[in-house]
């Protein structure tokens, strides 16, 4: 049986990435070469902008950059209200040579203004890159090309509470059945066990399981081709996932509105409100954010792995006391799953008048050894070419449970009617979207729901 790694990330990768930086510095493509020319070119400061307020593990690959160029300095400018503000900044030209993005992609309002990377191949080298987190990110056809490079690659999971199931003399499951049973204890003593917003809170729990039944069936191609066709019978490949979820819905181990209702908890989807909940610090009296307990009220909450960041930042702030691990969700009878997606990534100004230090710098952040460490901090897989072999390392898991994006990118958007489907079943024991007798929908009438959607050509 495989067994889904308890794990607190930041330590995990800590030691990949020591192994990888303490290495002697070689002369293959992971090094990273100063050039002469930029060391002797006039001093310039570049502007890198993002949407948060702190970017810690920016700042460590700017102050490191700055170390080996003494004359480039970059500026990291945290911009409120982002994705308005930088269209905005971007389209009067604004003082901007680098910005943090989501995927560029061809309908992207920013496509206008970032720089075409693929074509400046002379002066920015990708070697060190994982090729499936760049191919996620370019724009195919004859106008498309490479707009943004990401950071790394999100591992969906689940964030585990500890200190309350040790309250309870609870172990961190490692499959289903294990999930289960400690629902079941949760739940008798009080407690709602997993939570989330309903507006992701399936698909972030559920989809690297869909996402593997694809990307490692016995017949790829076979499996893939059924799918991207939309044959008749295909939903019938995800029912053990579906019915996961349902059962989770049905025993009201999950129940968004009674959460919602009596703790005021999740009810937007931001990650900084899914820290306050996980760590239980709710507003007072008088509005002011207060650490009620060091023990919580969720014990289990789905989320991608850099939310770290934020949790950790939150407990350090209302000095939380609160201990606990991100997992693979244990989803299946046999463990969880890795599902890698790209993070943010970051994209220069095609208007900046200092292209040739912009390239410089992404060549730099994207190194090997520099990359790693961003990623350390940053709580993401490195963008290396070695990612699956890091996954793996860090869940101690097997390529049969990891799977990335590029395998179930279908000719329509598959993970739209996936995630309607599950955020529907989610919401199932919700008195609104029941049967008129109060009892919820049975799981066929979500496969049948699901198989419709899936073979319904528009």
């Amino acid at each position: 049986m495989k067994k889904t790694a308890k794990i607190i990330i930041c330590s995990t990768l800590a030691c990949i990435v020591f192994s990888a930086c303490s290495s002697p510095v070689s002369s293959s493509s992971s090094s990273y070469q100063v050039k002469k020319e930029l060391l002797q070119a006039d001093n310039t400061t570049l502007k890198l902008t993002g949407n948060t307020s702190s970017f810690k593990a920016m700042e460590s690959v700017i102050s490191s950059f700055h170390t080996l160029y003494p004359n480039c300095s970059i500026e990291y400018e945290y911009v409120q209200d982002y994705d308005k503000s930088m269209l905005t900044r971007l389209s009067n030209n604004d003082d901007v040579d680098l910005f943090v993005t989501n995927n560029i992609t061809a309908d992207s309002k920013n496509l206008p203004y970032a720089l075409e990377l693929s074509s400046h191949s002379d002066a920015l080298s990708l070697a060190d890159t994982y090729p499936g987190l760049i191919h996620n990110f370019t724009i195919s056809g004859d106008n498309g090309g490479l707009y943004a490079i990401p950071f790394g690659g999100e591992v969906r999971g689940m964030y585990v509470n500890t200190t309350l199931l040790n309250s309870l003399g609870l172990s961190v499951p490692n499959n289903y059945e294990e999930l289960l049973s400690c629902c079941s204890t949760l739940l008798e003593s009080g407690y709602i066990p997993i939570q989330g917003n309903p507006s992701n809170f399936g698909v972030m729990l559920m989809y690297p399981y869909f996402a593997n039944i694809i990307a490692n069936a016995s017949s790829y191609q076979e499996t893939y081709d059924k799918i991207n066709n939309r044959e008749a019978g295909i939903s019938s490949l995800f029912k053990d996932p579906m019915a996961h979820l349902y059962t989770l819905v049905e025993k009201g181990y999950y129940n968004y509105k009674t959460v919602e209702t009596d703790l005021k908890f999740f009810t937007d989807s931001t990650e900084y409100t899914a820290a306050l909940n996980f760590l239980n610090i709710a507003a007072d009296s008088s509005g002011n954010s207060t650490k009620i307990d060091d023990i919580g009220q969720v014990a289990f909450m789905p989320g991608v792995m850099s939310l770290k960041n934020t949790l950790d930042k939150t407990k350090d702030n209302y000095h939380s006391a609160i201990e606990y691990q991100f997992i693979l969700s244990p989803t299946a009878d046999d463990g969880g799953f890795a599902y890698l997606s790209p993070s943010a990534g970051i994209a220069i100004n095609k208007n900046s008048a200092k292209t040739a230090w912009a390239l410089e710098f992404l060549n730099y952040l994207f190194s090997k050894d520099i990359n790693n460490s961003f990623a350390q901090e940053q709580n993401i897989i490195p963008n290396t070419a070695d990612a699956l072999d890091i996954i793996n390392q860090t869940f101690e898991i097997d390529a049969s449970h990891i799977s990335q994006l590029g395998q179930v990118t279908f000719d329509y958007v598959f993970y739209d009617v996936i995630k309607k489907a599950l955020t529907d079943v989610s919401k199932g024991n919700n008195p609104k979207y029941m049967q008129a007798d109060g009892t919820m929908y049975s799981l066929d009438y979500y496969m049948d729901a699901l198989e419709k959607a899936l073979t319904t050509k528009s």
